[in-house]
């Protein structure tokens, strides 16, 4: 198991595992060197309000998908359809060990995965409705010049 940025923290211990620090630099080339993405989180008000970026960013390289039903983890993940929510030890054990014995599985599920990125997170997407809100912010304010 290969950890981006996770510290020296004793995440899952009797597991092998290699962390390595997190930079900018060689962040993508790292995910797109894993097989399955995983976003576990435990539930409560500071997990709620954090974004599902990891989530995109795994999406993005065409990773199949495990996190916790939380916050907004339950809308960017569509179970057996991109990857899979997990809300116990067994859930997470189970849907990785299907993943890992699965490759073909683990293909469709991160190409559903990246055409979701591509219809609802790209750049593409997101940048005309992010302008959108923008203009009428400021309309409301009723300080755009036409």
């Amino acid at each position: 198991m290969v950890l981006i940025g996770a510290g020296d923290h004793d995440y899952l211990p009797g597991i092998r595992k290699e962390i390595l620090p997190w930079s900018e630099e060689t962040e993508a080339a790292g995910v797109n060197s894993f097989d399955v993405g995983i976003m576990p989180l435990t539930e409560g008000p500071f997990e709620e309000g954090k974004c599902g970026y990891k989530l995109i960013q795994y999406m993005a390289c065409s990773l199949p998908v495990v996190a916790s039903p939380v916050g907004v983890n339950k809308q960017i993940v569509e179970s057996n359809v991109t990857g899979f929510l997990a809300s116990n030890n067994d859930e997470w054990i189970n849907r990785l060990i299907e993943l890992r014995n699965d490759p073909e599985k683990r293909n469709k599920l991160g190409g559903a995965g990246r055409a979701k990125l591509e219809k609802y997170y790209s750049l593409d997407i997101t940048a005309p409705r992010l302008y959108e809100l923008l203009l009428s912010v400021v309309d409301r304010w009723g300080k755009r010049e036409h």
